[in-house]
């Protein structure tokens, strides 16, 4: 608790200086002209409208739906009308209890003790967030954060009590905490987009690190249909999408150019090339975070135009290198027995029992049936 705590200090102290900041960019078409934030206009008005307050079925709507970080702009201007403080501090307590949650899911990978400290003060302290906290309009990105991290931790739960729940104990609180997942992931969706994402993270998360599995057993077991509870999570993601995209009015988003010009070029090289160096770009901010900016469209990221620009080589060591480590990490295990989350996963001639009570066959195995054993 001392070291959740002594990180959300830190969080907070450093983004104190934000109080004083006025609106940005972004900040006056989501806020100071949003006619949802006014009171004279019924809340459930969010609810059918996108981000900027257009009706999300009209033809030039963004299709940004967040419901949820719009209502707490509407809470804020309720609360003080258009002073721009008090949006400032609420994206600073949020980043203050994202950093908290953070921290505390950080325990269950790296235990207690002086690495989960590191990583929350590493969170709190990284200037990568400056974007999102500074901004008010950042808020969804904030708030989408702090309940995907709160799903995550809801399935963690669900994970541990489901070894209880085979056992014939635990039901009822195990699939407590899965809906409580699920109820987290809906609504870190509603503060943006891409908190839905959460669920596949869960999915992994279940196969290879709390079950354990390798690459080649997970695959075995997600063919045979016998891992339930990653693909009911990807499943239930689905079903949000596509809930999403009906109250979208089953329509796409139609971007302009200045918007996202990578999308809008009429060239498929062009996009290809761009959208490949993206990820990219965004991996080395948060390696070295030496370029900021309050809005990342337009040409703030120039587009990879031809095979012969020399970020192309960066987008080819940046996946190469993130194959040789998926390659590495989830590579078949050594001949030994493991002993992990309460079931016994033991390779080289035996089969490996997974959380819910799967056999995966070891790939290794030497075949020995038909053989006379050695006196």
């Amino acid at each position: 608790m001392i070291t959740e705590l002594l990180c959300t200090a830190v969080a907070l102290g450093l983004y104190l200086n934000t109080l004083d900041a006025d609106f940005c960019y972004d900040d006056s078409r989501a806020i100071k002209t949003n006619q949802d934030l006014l009171p004279e206009t019924p809340w459930t008005n969010v609810l059918y409208d996108d981000f900027w307050g257009t009706l999300l079925t009209h033809s030039g709507s963004h299709k940004s739906y967040r419901p949820l970080c719009t209502l707490s702009f509407r809470l804020n201007y309720a609360l003080h009308a258009l002073r721009p403080w008090g949006f400032h501090l609420l994206n600073v307590v949020l980043h203050g209890l994202v950093t908290a949650i953070f921290t505390a899911f950080s325990r269950q990978l790296l235990g207690g003790g002086l690495w989960s400290l590191l990583a929350g003060l590493l969170f709190a302290s990284h200037p990568v967030h400056t974007e999102a906290v500074s901004g008010v309009v950042g808020r969804a990105d904030v708030g989408a954060a702090l309940f995907f991290l709160l799903s995550l931790l809801c399935y963690v739960r669900h994970c541990g009590l489901r070894r209880d729940f085979q056992s014939g104990c635990g039901g009822s609180w195990c699939w407590g905490w899965m809906l409580g997942s699920l109820g987290c992931a809906a609504a870190s969706m509603l503060w943006k987009e891409q908190g839905v994402t959460v669920l596949a993270v869960s999915a992994v998360y279940d196969l290879f690190v709390f079950q354990r599995l390798r690459f080649r057993q997970a695959l075995l077991l997600l063919l045979g249909k016998c891992v339930a509870e990653p693909l009911r999570a990807c499943f239930l993601g689905g079903i949000l999408l596509s809930a999403r995209l009906y109250w979208m009015g089953n329509k796409p988003p139609n971007f302009s150019n200045s918007d996202n010009p990578a999308a809008d070029s009429p060239h498929f090289l062009t996009r290809t090339l761009t959208f490949l160096h993206l990820p990219v770009a965004n991996a080395w901010l948060l390696l070295c975070p030496d370029r900021l900016s309050f809005d990342w469209s337009m040409d703030a990221v120039p587009l990879v135009r031809s095979l012969a620009d020399g970020r192309n080589l960066h987008t080819v060591a940046f996946y190469g290198g993130f194959i040789l480590l998926g390659l590495f990490g989830l590579q078949g295990p050594t001949s030994k027995a493991k002993e992990t989350n309460g079931k016994a996963y033991v390779t080289n001639g035996k089969s490996i029992t997974n959380g819910n009570g799967c056999h995966a066959p070891d790939t290794n195995q030497t075949q020995t049936r038909g053989r006379q054993r050695p006196p």
